[in-house]
């Protein structure tokens, strides 16, 4: 609508449902008992027609075969246009209602309802209202300052098109452009890149959802707000750099360049990386790396009280421990907010609970870098400033850190 971010509209863009909705409609089976009331769409409109065809339905998966949409249920159980009669009709009857592939598919839709945009925790957390708006004034805190920095580079406003090339939502992609400018500008100044420059790119940069990090959430956690730029190896595709790395090469660059203008004192070898882990405000489990290869090195920003870094460096031992094994006194504890570490992620470690804004990067190489394309090294070295390991270099840096 002319603007950088979207806003949110009526229907069919921008749908925002309460939390209490999610949780009813997270509870609904296929034979659960509805009664729909007068159609109160516009006449003549498609969806006054769409719904005078599920307006009869007697339960949820006869809703749904009948025409209505997962959204519907939303919209019009908060518009009060059916009711919950309580109950559920059984799998069989409603299988011979309306047959067992409508049933199957009804399930399989509803089975997708997850909770809203924004709620980090599963829908029957009791904190998760209090959660979910304390995501969403972040959230909406953040925007805004994006939105006036990307008024103040004088970014060109992209089209919807543009917008879905990138597959990134409207948000992310706004968020990372206007963190790669500001990237491009400091290292277009010359000067040594210090801590306060990336804690503001970090505070510009979208962070994705990220359900596959398993091993860092606590439970009850539906994701974290993690990124990778560099090069990783993908289960289908083999190694090589991730999507966000072609996009925003001078944000890459200008991490690279804070740790070449800040290498922690007494390494005795050259630090080598193929890839750069970004983590924004979670305190990850207790847990083990399992695809890096050598040494790593990681650094914490932002205003924040606690959040230090525990390491179990001597977690070596075979067979390894369960990680609840491990006695606390036998970790290392790490101020990360004054202390830049050399660590071996595939060792035990874990953060504590902190209050604030706390951001974390993880210079780290991934296992079968040695199988990356020289078209994409070349672009990973010149392009986005890392320092790709060579033949020798990962042995000599294994040697020079016992970590």
């Amino acid at each position: 609508k002319g603007g950088y971010i979207s806003k949110k509209e009526q229907r069919g863009f921008g749908l925002k449902f309460k939390l209490q909705s999610y949780v009813a409609i997270s509870r609904f089976q296929p034979g659960t008992r509805i009664k729909y009331g007068p159609n109160p769409k516009t006449h003549g409109s498609k969806s006054f027609a769409r719904y005078a065809g599920y307006r009869q339905a007697k339960t949820v998966g006869e809703a749904l075969k009948c025409g209505a949409k997962v959204a519907d249920l939303f919209w019009e159980l908060e518009r009060g246009d059916y009711k919950v009669l309580g109950g559920v009709r059984s799998d069989e009857q409603e299988a011979a209602a309306i047959g067992q592939k409508a049933v199957d598919k009804a399930r399989a839709q509803l089975s997708n309802v997850k909770g809203p945009h924004g709620c980090p925790v599963q829908l029957n957390d009791p904190a998760a209202e209090k959660k979910l708006l304390e995501e969403e004034t972040w959230r909406a805190e953040r925007l805004q300052k994006v939105e006036q920095r990307a008024k103040s580079l004088g970014l060109r406003v992209e089209s919807t098109d543009e917008i879905e090339a990138s597959n990134e939502s409207a948000d992310i992609r706004l968020q990372r452009r206007v963190a790669d400018a500001i990237s491009k500008q400091k290292l277009a100044s010359g000067r040594k890149i210090v801590d306060a420059d990336i804690l503001e790119v970090l505070e510009h940069w979208g962070f994705s959802e990220n359900t596959q990090r398993l091993n860092v959430m606590r439970p009850g956690q539906k994701y974290v707000y993690s990124d990778t730029v560099g090069a990783i190896r993908a289960r289908c595709a083999g190694f090589q750099p991730t999507p966000p790395t072609w996009r925003y090469p001078s944000f890459a660059r200008v991490l690279n360049r804070w740790l070449s203008d800040n290498m922690p004192k007494g390494l005795a070898a050259k630090f080598v990386c193929t890839a750069i882990n970004l983590n924004c405000n979670y305190n990850g489990c207790r847990h083990r790396d399992q695809n890096n290869e050598g040494p790593s090195i990681i650094r914490a920003f932002g205003k924040f009280k606690g959040g230090k870094l525990q390491y179990w460096s001597k977690d070596v031992q075979k067979p390894r421990l369960k990680l609840d094994m491990l006695r606390a006194s036998d970790a290392t504890i790490f101020d990360l907010s004054k202390q830049t570490v050399v660590f071996d992620g595939n060792r035990a470690h874990e953060v504590d609970p902190f209050e604030g804004q706390r951001y974390s990067v993880v210079f780290f190489s991934a296992k079968g870098y040695g199988k990356g394309k020289q078209k994409d090294v070349s672009f990973l070295s010149k392009e986005c400033g890392f320092r790709f390991p060579g033949p020798g270099d990962m042995a000599r840096l294994k040697r020079a850190c016992a970590c």
